[in-house]
């Protein structure tokens, strides 16, 4: 059994490894975007031909460690390891399978590890339409994203999950409520498959609490199911405004994860990765 450190792997490795993330149950389309070079980020492994642990982190500050902790042999080794690594900025990671993520909580070195849990939804579409609002009415118009809405500033915005703003309106999709001309709020693409589209919603501050990230989500919505694609959302438990939106739109949740915030960590206390915060 091997005790080999985490290494970083190079693009056509980490795309090998997308068909693994497929038996997990869980949603990991951020991981996958990382592995496909659709979205920054780094992707490690002890192994680049059957690795026992992987280690993805996007550049969003999401991460997933996953793998077989038996098989690794020290698998709580690569627990430590990753505690250990030089980030700038906090990190959200999910552990898999269940079993390894208790024992990453039970870890002395995760004293400074911040445990909360992170909900994925299943899509009803029966729920949906029958909940569905109108898009008409109001001092406001449905556009679809184009580069000023990939522009939009916020945190849950396109150009923090897309490597650029023609990959994003190549492969993407979005549809922004437009106020006085700009894009208010957004509901955009975080990461898309053949048969996948996980939403994301920004709303600026000065138009929040009106609805309109309702109204950006259901475009969005309709445009997926014209085109066969599932609806996916996720969101931290403790997000009541997302959760509370999600069920208001059909959604049902169907699965509740351990999910560690990993505190920015200046400087490594040993050799190892060092993964962009």
């Amino acid at each position: 059994m091997s005790g080999t450190a985490l290494r970083e792997l190079g693009p056509a490795e980490s795309a090998r490894l997308v068909p693994s993330l497929q038996a997990l149950e869980m949603n990991t389309l951020f991981a996958r975007s990382v592995l496909v070079q659709d979205a920054p980020g780094r992707a490690f492994a002890d192994s680049a031909g059957s690795p026992a642990a992987v280690y993805v982190i996007h550049g969003y500050g999401m991460s997933l460690l996953f793998g077989d902790p038996d098989r690794a042999g020290a698998g709580d080794r690569h627990l430590s390891e990753i505690i250990d690594m030089r980030r700038d900025g906090a990190e959200w990671l999910q552990v898999a399978p269940e079993p390894w993520a208790v024992r990453f909580s039970e870890l002395p070195a995760s004293r400074t590890v911040k445990q909360y849990t992170r909900v994925n939804f299943r899509f009803s579409a029966e729920a949906y339409r029958a909940r569905r609002p109108r898009l008409s009415g109001g001092d406001h118009r449905i556009a679809r994203a184009d580069r000023s809405a990939f522009d939009m500033p916020g945190t849950v915005v396109p150009r923090a999950f897309w490597k650029d703003a023609d990959r994003f309106l190549q492969a993407g999709a979005g549809f922004a409520v437009m106020v006085d001309g700009r894009p208010a709020s957004l509901a955009f693409s975080s990461f898309v498959t053949s048969t996948q589209l996980e939403l994301g919603i920004e709303t600026l501050e000065e138009y929040r609490g009106r609805g309109l990230a309702t109204l950006a989500c259901v475009a969005l919505i309709d445009h997926c199911l014209a085109r066969g694609l599932e609806p996916v959302w996720a969101c931290r438990l403790d997000n009541t405004a997302s959760h509370r939106l999600a069920e208001a739109l059909g959604f049902v949740p169907v699965r509740h994860l351990p999910y560690f915030r990993l505190p920015p960590a200046p400087a490594p206390r040993h050799t190892g990765p060092a993964p962009a915060g």
